[in-house]
């Protein structure tokens, strides 16, 4: 597998833990450590890192404002 291939893969898997996160099948605890385990290994930059976290941070307050009602 090449590094390419990673990258897709670990992107694929990110994109998928936020959507388990707006289901509210997982914390966003869990979806940034493995954000951040991608981070530590090379397969997402620092940008993208910020991005999905950005992404998270979202998709967290959107999931909380829909439950008060």
């Amino acid at each position: 597998m090449t590094i390419e291939q990673m990258k897709r893969n670990a992107r694929d898997k990110i994109i998928n833990e936020i959507a388990f996160l707006a289901g509210g099948l997982t914390s966003a605890c869990q979806v940034r450590a493995i954000i951040c385990a991608y981070l530590y290994v090379d397969l997402v930059s620092d940008a993208e890192y910020r991005e999905y976290c950005d992404l998270i941070l979202q998709v967290e307050n959107k999931r909380i404002s829909q439950s008060d009602f």
